[in-house]
Order: C-alpha cells, then sequence, then structure tokens
C-alpha cells in the first residue's frame, strides 16, 4: 500500500470495521465506486456554499452503501468549512409527534453539530464562543480599551443583522447574549445552554432568567435550525449540512395520521430549499426504496410528496443522479475485490508487517463466498469486510494456519436479518 495512514485513523478505522459498523475517520482511504454519486454531493457543496441548497433522498437497500456514502460526504464537507448535523430517526426521534419527538430529533442534531476541528460532535459552544472571541479581537484592535458588554452585543447583532426578520430570531438572539455574558463571568452552568439544545422545558425558566416566552419545541425547532444555519454562515463557515438517516422509521409507523404528518413537516423542508426559501442549507434524508416508493405507507403516499419525487416521464430506467433520489446500487464484484485488497494492505500496516495473500488468494476468497449463498444480494460488504479482517487476525497469530485451507470450503457469516431494516452497519 503506498498511502500511509495515520495510526489513529487507522486504529479508528480497523476497530470500526472488523465490529460492522461505519468508521467516523479515513472513510476516503477505503472508499470505492460511486464517482457520480460523489459528483454529485460536491456540487451541491458548492451551491450551497454560494448561498443555495439541497434536498436529498439517498435511498437503498440493506448494504449498498447509505451510511457510508453520507458518512464519507459529511467528512468531505467538514473539510470544505461547513458544519455539519446528523441524527439516526427512531421510535422517539422523528419529525413530529406527540411525546416531543420532533424535538428530540432537534436535541441529537444539535448534540452532533460539528465542524473540522470537532468531527465528533458538541460543536454548539465552540462556535458561540469562537463568534464571541472573533468580536472582542476586532473591538479591542479599534481600541486600546477593553470592550464592554453592550459593545459586544451590539457588534454581534450587527453580525447577524440582515437576517433578523427570521422567525423566533430576536428570542434566539437574546439566548445568545446571555450566553456570551455568563460565558465571560467565567460560568459553567449556563441556563442559556439548555435553551439552545432545546433542553429547556419550562416557559417560566426561560421568561425570567432569558427575558423570552419561547421554547424550542416540536413545532417550531425547523425554524431554529434555519436560524442556526444562517448564524454559522454569517461568522465565517460555508452553511450547514444536515443528515437524516433511517428514514424507515416513517415507513413502519402503524398511525396513518402520524405518518401522514412526519410527511408533512419533511414536505414543508422540502420545499424550503428547493424553493429558494433557505440559504446556505443541505438535508440528505437515507432509507430504504420501500420507504420512498411504497404507494401506500412510503412517501409516494402522501400525493404533494410523490408528486414531487416521481420519476419523470423520460427517464426510462435510466440512472439520475441529479433528482432530489438518489438510488445506490451494490458495489459491482469488481469493487469490492478492489476493496478487499485494500484492507489487506490496512490490516499490514496497522500490524506492521507483511502478509504472504495475494490477489489471486483474496479472489479465491471472494469467490468462495459469492459461491457459498444464492444470490449474491444476499451478502454485503459488510460481512465480507468484517470476515476478512477476522481471518487476517488469525493468521496473524497463528502462523501455521494457510490461508486457503481456512477459505476453502467456508462461507461468509451472513448474520443479517433481511427483514430488519433497522440495524447499524457497514454499507459500503
Amino acid at each position: 500500500m503506498t498511502v500511509n495512514v495515520p495510526k489513529r485513523t487507522l486504529i479508528t478505522m480497523m476497530n470500526a470495521l472488523s465490529s460492522g459498523v461505519v468508521p467516523r475517520r479515513g472513510l476516503e482511504y477505503i472508499a470505492v465506486g460511486r464517482k457520480k454519486e460523489t459528483e454529485t454531493f460536491v456540487n451541491d457543496l458548492e451551491d450551497t456554499a454560494a448561498g443555495g441548497g439541497a434536498f436529498r433522498f439517498i435511498s437503498g437497500r440493506f448494504g449498498n452503501g447509505k451510511s457510508f456514502m453520507t458518512q464519507m460526504i459529511r467528512n468531505y464537507a467538514m473539510d470544505k468549512g461547513f458544519v455539519v448535523m446528523d441524527a439516526d430517526l427512531s421510535v422517539n426521534r422523528r419529525f413530529t409527534g406527540s411525546k416531543k419527538e420532533g424535538l428530540n430529533t432537534y436535541k441529537e442534531l444539535v448534540k452532533n453539530m460539528a465542524y473540522k476541528a470537532r468531527p465528533d460532535g458538541g460543536a454548539m459552544e465552540p462556535i458561540l464562543q469562537g463568534w464571541i472571541t472573533s468580536v472582542q479581537e476586532r473591538l479591542a484592535s479599534e481600541s486600546d480599551s477593553e470592550p464592554s458588554r453592550e459593545d459586544i452585543e451590539k457588534l454581534m447583532r450587527k453580525d447577524v443583522a440582515d437576517i433578523a426578520s427570521l422567525q423566533h430570531f430576536q428570542d434566539f438572539m437574546k439566548v445568545v447574549v446571555n450566553y456570551m455574558n455568563e460565558f465571560l463571568n467565567g460560568n459553567d452552568d449556563i441556563t442559556a445552554t439548555r435553551w439552545l439544545k432545546g433542553e429547556l422545558d419550562l416557559k417560566s425558566e426561560s421568561r425570567k432568567t432569558l427575558g423570552t416566552n419561547v421554547l424550542i419545541d416540536d413545532n417550531n425547532w425547523y425554524d431554529f435550525i434555519k436560524i442556526w444555519t444562517m448564524v454559522i454562515t454569517k461568522v465565517g463557515y460555508k452553511g450547514l449540512i444536515v443528515f437524516i438517516d433511517e428514514g424507515v422509521v416513517l415507513y413502519k409507523l402503524q398511525n396513518k395520521v402520524s405518518r401522514s404528518n412526519n410527511y408533512e413537516r419533511l414536505l414543508t423542508m422540502f420545499n424550503d430549499i428547493m424553493q429558494g426559501k433557505t440559504n446556505h442549507l443541505s438535508i440528505y434524508v437515507c432509507g430504504t426504496p420501500e420507504f420512498i416508493e411504497d404507494p401506500n405507507r412510503g412517501l409516494y403516499s402522501y400525493e404533494a410528496l410523490r408528486s414531487r419525487l416521481v420519476s419523470g416521464r423520460y427517464e426510462n430506467g435510466f440512472d439520475n443522479y441529479l433528482g432530489p433520489i438518489i438510488n445506490l446500487k451494490p458495489l459491482t464484484n469488481e469493487e469490492i475485490f478492489v476493496l478487499l485488497k485494500t484492507i489487506r494492505d490496512l490490516h499490514e500496516q496497522k500490524y506492521e508487517y507483511k502478509s504472504d495473500i495475494t490477489d489471486e488468494m483474496l479472489e479465491t476468497y471472494l469467490k468462495t463466498i459469492l459461491a457459498s449463498v444464492v444470490s449474491s444480494n444476499m451478502i454485503t460488504p459488510r460481512e465480507i469486510t468484517r470476515d476478512l479482517i477476522s481471518l487476517l487476525d488469525t493468521l496473524h497469530q497463528n502462523k501455521d494456519l494457510k490461508f486457503l485451507d481456512l477459505v476453502e470450503g467456508r462461507s461468509v457469516n451472513v448474520d443479517r436479518n433481511p427483514d430488519d431494516d433497522i440495524i447499524e452497519d457497514l454499507e459500503v
């Protein structure tokens, strides 16, 4: 292998891959295929930085690469100066619900707010603190005296003056100013932090401490995502990229009214971005083909969404990577083979040794796996790579064992439940 992966990244990658989950770091070292899809996402980021945005649904069956694709674009976006948020939908996290499910989604998104220097989340306060510090430095450069709190607030408001008409923005700024004062006082337990994270429940506490009756709740949380987008952009980032996975949760809702309410909220977000009502914001929602196309329970069951998402009459089955739905196809056997060679090289680099495993042996490994299942659709790169790492671990620790003796006549351990769509998997 010609590329030397940083040790920490290498360890994180291999630990994740051996456990069958998508690593947060280092995806660029194992990415294969997906050229056209990647070009679409890169173009989306350029449009977002220029003041536009995108809303796309990423559709793919189990193992076709949804989580891998979004994680790779997430990392690329941070490298290019964007702030990102991500959340998996679940029973308790949806776009709206009677038990604060929408608010729970907002909480998860804000918790996972990240940028290049904070790739693992928790970036909300560092972003605010960076803004406050920047304002202090600008004021200090203009005067020999220490800037007053009033001067700091005035300049912060000036920074975002042209977005003051956004709904709930004035309440948001009251809380940010309160945060600024508490931060400069050196306080750690800041009520404003809880408010901004959606964790403040009592209006009386908000009114008494922060001077606003408004709380972030199930009905208005998306308005605050838009506010965050514009504030982030005004303080120097290129925009906000939001990833929402496990859209199939909505498809599985038994109550038709609940599904419709969530689809209605999704439609609002889609229209906002596609009609240019928001700037510097892109949202990607991942799900299975059934989540999108099922006429009884999927997005196509909601006519307003179906009319926006259904394929044009001239597509005739051809690939379209520029529309609102990006369909991820399985990797080809050739692409999987390239991945296997990369995994072998990474394993050698991690443990600083040279194996005797040739490309021909890996080809035999792949052919053996494919011959052991009824259909290639029954096996995913997650299982193939996980089992290869396990095999390499075994060989590295037992020098007397032979690769082909272990591989020939064996089959890969397929442990997925095809009826269970809500699984955290490595989807390369």
